[in-house]
């Protein structure tokens, strides 16, 4: 009897240890994949989100539209329970001066800045990746490469020598203080639309782009911007737009601006 005794003491402890393999297994290998799909199904939901924004943009822009429209951001993913995992933050905020549009002409130089809104996913198993909108454009950064996800609207016209280029900018200004929020669940962006101002260059000796995403700006403007009429340069911080020997660039500039507030609830009165 003591030697059955001992026998199952034996094969407990051996389907202890099993357990303990199978589950350190499972805790090292399988969940970090799962916890990596999962905030990449995430940062696929938060682009979505972006592009929804944009949407909504693009309507206040094309039809000068006096409202207001609200749109959910998910800041992050939370952890698996009972499970050893981490969860993964986010934050997004708006952005003051976060483009700058340097235009060069006969009557001197015009600078135009403006607001965007910006998002940073603080992830730990998949990389880490921001969203921002700036001018009207989508970026997402990456560690070490920036992508331009949706353009701005641009147009470009060559009439014989003259190459007109059409631009409208979004200016996001933050309302009310509400500019940032930050953690694990879902907030809001309510955008409301305020003013579009318009501009007019002619014979324009020089435009620079200062942003801080000049990769992604510069493979745009030289996929879009007719080559034969202008010379597009790249620096650390801008890109710059100038007429080629022989050729003259006009540009046709709308600024759209827009208020936004971050988070729940909304603080009305904007103008």
């Amino acid at each position: 009897m003591k030697d059955f005794g001992v026998v199952g003491v034996i094969e407990a402890v051996l389907l202890i240890a099993l357990f303990a393999i199978i589950l350190s297994t499972f805790q090292i290998v399988y969940v970090p994949q799962i916890m990596k799909d999962r905030e990449a199904n995430h940062m696929d939901d938060v682009a979505n989100q972006f592009y929804q924004m944009k949407f909504v943009l693009d309507l206040f822009t094309a039809g000068k539209i006096n409202s207001s429209v609200s749109i959910p951001v998910t800041l992050g993913s939370r952890e698996i329970p009972y499970l050893i995992t981490s969860p993964s933050s986010g934050e997004i905020y708006i952005v003051e001066n976060i483009f700058t549009l340097k235009v060069n002409d006969s009557l001197g130089q015009h600078n135009i800045t403006i607001g965007g809104i910006r998002y940073d996913a603080n992830n730990v198993y998949y990389e880490r990746q921001s969203y921002c909108i700036e001018g009207g454009a989508i970026i997402l950064e990456q560690p070490f490469t920036e992508t331009l996800r949706i353009s701005p609207d641009l147009r470009c016209v060559l009439k014989g020598s003259s190459l007109e280029i059409h631009l409208t900018l979004v200016n996001i200004a933050g309302y009310g203080g509400r500019i940032r929020a930050s953690g694990y669940d879902t907030t809001y962006v309510r955008i409301n639309y305020s003013t579009a101002t318009s501009y007019n260059f002619y014979g324009v000796k020089g435009i620079v782009v200062k942003t801080s995403h000049p990769n992604a700006w510069h493979s745009f403007l030289n996929a879009t911007i007719n080559r034969t009429a202008a010379r597009i340069t790249k620096g650390k911080d801008h890109v710059k737009i100038e007429p080629e020997y022989g050729y003259t660039i006009d540009l046709y500039l709308d600024v759209v601006k827009v208020y936004a507030q971050i988070g729940l609830g909304w603080i009305g009165g904007v103008q």
